[in-house]
């Protein structure tokens, strides 16, 4: 089967009705044939991944000339007899000269189809019953940014790049109560979370990989030098031992303070300005289910660290700097990507237009944007002018999580994939 695509900017359209069918190859047809070669790569890149081999060709043609689309359309009817037009995107033009050909070719069997990305279903644009459609599309978090150039970079639970959780039963128990001892004094969480982090930074980390130790001194020059002092929430602390979470905290004696975590991923919780918020996001959209017991989001993760170009440079040796951006929590419904971006403090508009930058980067148009903070009604006349902001830019906000039952929280994540 040979499928003939108008190319367009937004690679989603350029793959879906490929997901949806593998074929044997596709023609990609557009005007900047050093632009498609590029996508193309990185198209390939994903099925290959998926044991696919697809013969993807290159034909470029000018926007404006009209016989030149109609006589290259007609070779390709010509030499291929299985063609599947697809016309989500690409050039008008394109679309006007298919006509002619099929007005011209009555004798070939040629099929003509929009897919809909608003409902993952193929549309039958030549009305005679048959489409290529067999199962739905899907991406994952990782294929949608790599369809886009860009790659996701992995990394260990105490590294900085995209961690992949275990979501093991007495990890989300953990989950749980952490999002519960955050929900309950959220200012005085982010307090307490910055000094942990701020520990790790200055402190000594044991062999064990859980217990810090850190100069009081050298600790409260850190602090001092980022406009902070030390504290110690006592509420805060002693619920967190009492939930096992930390397993202990000292500091009595002024010259060190002593700080011991459950285990890897609970510390990486208690040490990441924002972590416990993300959590809850990602752990709820990601139990989310369609009626039929399937995930509603067919992908799910937090912390996605993303290479801009999918090559990783060495700053010393090739003098290139790696664009690098992180999102809080991705989801995928289909082939539809949500961005969402957690904010468990103050908000700034420079975070908007992040979130609008790396989505239009890595979904197009049809990306989903989404806002999910706690103080936006704490913000006073600033809060307001960001919900105008995010309006304006189609972000969706989420606010008042903390004060949400889980009920009510599942609901508002389960469309955060539709208009």
């Amino acid at each position: 089967m040979t499928y003939i695509e108008f190319f367009d900017k937004t690679a989603t359209e350029n793959v879906a009705t490929c997901l949806t069918r593998v074929p044997d190859r596709v023609i990609f047809i557009g005007d900047n044939g050093n632009r498609m070669r590029k996508h193309i790569e990185d198209y390939q890149r994903v099925f290959r991944a998926r044991g696919y081999q697809v013969e993807m060709i290159i034909k470029t043609t000018s926007k404006s000339n009209l016989d030149r689309a109609v006589a290259m359309l007609t070779e390709i009817v010509q030499t291929y007899d299985d063609c599947v037009f697809d016309i989500t995107g690409g050039e008008e033009i394109m679309s006007v000269a298919l006509g002619m050909v099929v007005a011209q070719t009555p004798d070939k069997n040629i099929q003509i189809h929009r897919f809909n990305l608003g409902n993952n279903k193929i549309q039958d644009c030549d009305m005679d019953g048959q489409t290529v459609y067999l199962t739905p599309p899907t991406l994952s978090v990782e294929e949608n940014i790599r369809i886009y150039g860009g790659d996701v970079i992995y990394g260990a639970v105490d590294d900085v790049k995209t961690y992949l959780w275990d979501l093991n039963e007495e990890f989300l128990q953990d989950v749980e109560r952490i999002w519960q001892l955050c929900k309950d004094n959220i200012r005085g969480w982010n307090i307490q979370i910055g000094i942990f982090a701020a520990a790790e930074l200055v402190g000594r980390v044991q062999a064990d990989g859980l217990t810090t130790v850190v100069s009081r001194a050298a600790l409260d020059r850190y602090l001092i030098g980022h406009n902070l002092r030390y504290k110690k929430l006592t509420g805060i602390i002693d619920d967190l031992l009492a939930e096992g979470l930390l397993t202990d905290f000292q500091d009595g004696d002024l010259n060190a303070i002593t700080i011991s975590y459950k285990d890897p991923q609970v510390k990486r919780c208690l040490t990441r300005a924002g972590q416990a918020l993300e959590m809850k996001i990602f752990t709820t959209a990601k139990r989310l289910c369609n009626e039929d017991g399937t995930a509603l989001y067919n992908d799910a993760m937090n912390g996605v660290f993303i290479d801009w170009d999918g090559e990783s440079h060495d700053e010393d040796v090739d003098g290139l700097y790696d664009t690098e951006n992180e999102v809080d929590v991705m989801l995928m419904y289909g082939i539809v990507p949500v961005f969402v971006s957690c904010k468990n403090g103050f908000v700034t508009q420079e975070e908007l237009y992040k979130l609008n930058t790396i989505a239009h980067r890595f979904g197009g148009d049809h990306a989903k944007k989404v806002l999910v903070a706690t103080s936006l009604d704490f913000m006073g006349e600033s809060g307001y002018y960001l919900r105008q902001r995010a309006s304006d830019m189609n972000i969706r906000i989420v606010d008042d999580a903390y004060i949400m039952d889980d009920d009510e929280l599942e609901n508002r994540l389960k469309n955060l994939w539709s208009n």
